[in-house]
């Protein structure tokens, strides 16, 4: 074989590893890694090739695959009754259809409210109440944030979680 200069030797490397190699320029470097003449700069490549020409004598004897083959057990096989079959397909389209059910009821009653009627004739009695409803919604949301601070007070003294 014709000596292979370092700048072949780098295309041919990066084209290995990028697998735009044919059968020939691989064998054109592991002939070049088996001889004696490696640059220094490429003696890390050394082993990959040596191991890839090793690998392919190993052999392995007809006794390992028997032995193998004796310790895979076959998969159990699972039988299906056509009756448990149609049963499981008859739930599923009961789900379905009452999935289906409860959402045209759903659509049917949300459509139904959407149609709104004045509850009061008097503009100043409407205010009141929904100044009291906003009033009440807002005395439960400082209770509830007063709960939740007592609640999480004994794991802000262990230092587990940490309040702003």
């Amino acid at each position: 074989m014709a000596a292979i200069n370092r700048q072949e030797i780098e295309t041919l490397l990066q084209r290995y590893f990028e697998a735009e190699t044919d059968v020939h320029e691989e064998r054109q470097l592991k002939a070049y890694f088996n001889s004696g003449e490696i640059d220094p700069s490429f003696e890390v490549y050394r082993d990959f090739f040596a191991l890839t020409k090793d690998d392919q004598s190993v052999q392995l004897s007809d006794a390992f695959e028997r032995k193998l083959m004796n310790r895979i057990q076959p998969a159990p096989i699972i039988r299906i009754g056509i009756r448990r079959v149609m049963a499981i397909a008859a739930s599923l389209a009961l789900v379905v259809a009452a999935g289906w059910w409860v959402i045209n009821q759903r659509n049917t009653a949300e459509a139904e409210q959407m149609v709104m009627e004045d509850t009061f004739d008097d503009p100043e009695e409407a205010y009141r109440q929904v100044t009291a409803a906003l009033a009440l919604m807002s005395s439960t949301m400082d209770k509830g944030q007063q709960m939740t601070i007592q609640s999480v007070a004994p794991a802000q003294e262990l230092g587990v979680i940490q309040m702003n």
